[in-house]
């Protein structure tokens, strides 16, 4: 029974290390993403920035504007490759805004408990530019609209209730 106990305990302290290294490891960070399409398009502006897994597979979604061009890639989130490319002429681009992606993801992690970074657009609603930013708490997702240009936080959904700031 006493070697019964160590194999068991050796055997998850072995799977636990795997695990680990395979989800934390092997993943890209998010600087070196923004990297990898900042090289694509040096003058873009990135609008969306979102970890998705897509038939298994981690995949970073990432929008930027150039102008009135839209370009979108999805990038492996292991090995850095892009795996898609598209670009599309927007009729109302946003524009230049004073809070950046970076920024926005920030303020709504000063406002979660221990949340992590899912998903940050850029949108705009009747000329004023925002910034969506989703967030988990554990198995809860949160959102956070903040004001592009002065960095205000606007509203956020909490368990699904809507709360204006």
């Amino acid at each position: 029974m006493k070697n019964f106990k160590k194999i068991l305990v050796v055997g998850i302290i072995v799977g636990s290390a795997g695990f680990s290294m395979n989800a934390l490891g092997a993943q890209l960070t998010e600087q070196q993403v923004k990297d990898i399409v900042t090289k694509e398009v040096p003058n873009g502006q990135i609008t969306k920035f979102e970890l998705d897994n897509e038939h298994g597979k981690l995949v970073y979604e990432i929008e930027m504007m150039d102008g009135n061009i839209e370009k979108e890639f999805d990038i492996d989130a292991e090995t850095g490759a892009i795996l898609k490319s598209k670009q599309e002429q927007k009729a109302n681009p946003i524009g230049n805004v004073k809070i950046s992606y970076e920024q926005a993801r920030d303020i709504a992690l000063k406002q979660s408990n221990n949340g992590k970074f899912k998903e940050v657009k850029l949108k705009n609603k009747n000329g004023s530019p925002f910034y969506k930013v989703e967030l988990l708490e554990g198995s809860i997702e949160r959102e956070f609209f903040i004001d592009a240009n002065t960095g205000e936080l606007l509203k956020k959904n909490i368990f699904g209730k809507v709360i204006k700031m």
